[in-house]
């Protein structure tokens, strides 16, 4: 009881839904014990805006392989963006986890590779009209959501689609711009590039790197192909990697971190950086100490 409470709580605060969606997670797995959790909100077409995925895999899984399922009657993929977007339903998948699903294409190309089996899915509703879902899911080794878990997380519902709500205030289409977070909330890729800008080398999942960069919807019902040209930022990022290599000198920005113990600046002065620490009085002591 304390953590759906707790939950209730977060669900009330007023978070931005991706951090909303961070904020939850944790409780949900006390409340349903359970693998991974994905969540995403979705705009009127059932294209997905924003999204979390727990396991680190999950965008490029997605990215890759969830569009291929868009028009199969038999995939949970087609049941979500169908019938489940529209009725706003809770439990769409849990009839087709029974004889043949660990044999399907879907499992073992999506569900598989993410170490989950075992899915409970929900959709949440604002206005009338859905605006986000959920899938929980549990390894092959775990047993089976159960009808008690179906009703843990019914009975959530509202709360979650009060936190994963369209924001109602004058600057809702500045703080709806899409944004696409699928996967941990720290996450990390490499590119190995010419000077040119031409790609060398990347790591799996970049993509969905780049998608998070510039904000861009993710829309998993359709092939989206790699994109051609590197994004404004890291275009502007290389320049200034080969403008250092070639000379080119750049003013370092302004700096100001205050914490518990005084403020770290860094800013241009002369020609030269400086730092400068002014720390705090501890307790106890009667002359400050400052150290440039």
């Amino acid at each position: 009881m304390g953590a759906v409470e707790h939950l209730k709580t977060l669900c009330c605060l007023g978070l931005k839904p991706e951090s909303a969606m961070l904020a939850v997670t944790p409780l949900l797995h006390e409340i349903i014990p359970h693998g991974w959790t994905r969540i995403w909100q979705m705009a009127p077409d059932a294209t997905c805006t924003r999204g979390y995925g727990e396991h680190p895999e999950t965008g490029v899984i997605f990215r890759e392989r969830l569009w291929t399922f868009a028009k199969d009657p038999s995939s949970p993929v087609s049941l979500l963006f169908g019938p489940a977007f529209r009725a706003g339903g809770i439990g769409w998948l849990l009839h087709l986890q029974g004889r043949g699903w660990l044999e399907s294409r879907h499992y073992r190309e999506v569900e598989a590779p993410l170490d989950s089996c075992w899915v409970l899915d929900a959709m949440f509703g604002d206005g009338g009209r859905t605006t986000a879902g959920i899938n929980l899911t549990r390894p092959r080794s775990a047993r089976p959501f159960t009808v008690d878990d179906v009703q843990r997380l019914d009975r959530l519902r509202p709360w979650l689609a009060h936190a994963f709500r369209r924001s109602n205030s004058g600057n809702a289409r500045h703080e709806e711009a899409p944004l696409s977070t699928a996967g941990a909330p720290v996450r990390n890729g490499q590119m190995i590039l010419t000077v040119d800008a031409k790609r060398v080398l990347e790591t799996s999942g970049i993509e969905s790197l780049l998608h998070v960069i510039t904000g861009e919807p993710l829309n998993n019902t359709r092939y989206v192909p790699a994109r051609e040209s590197l994004p404004a930022p890291i275009l502007k990022l290389l320049r200034q990697i080969t403008g250092a290599a070639n000379g080119t000198s750049h003013v370092p920005p302004r700096m100001r971190i205050s914490t518990a113990y005084g403020v770290f600046s860094r800013s241009k002065r002369n020609g030269s950086c400086r730092r400068a620490l002014c720390r705090k009085t501890p307790p106890g002591i009667r002359n400050p100490v400052s150290s440039r």
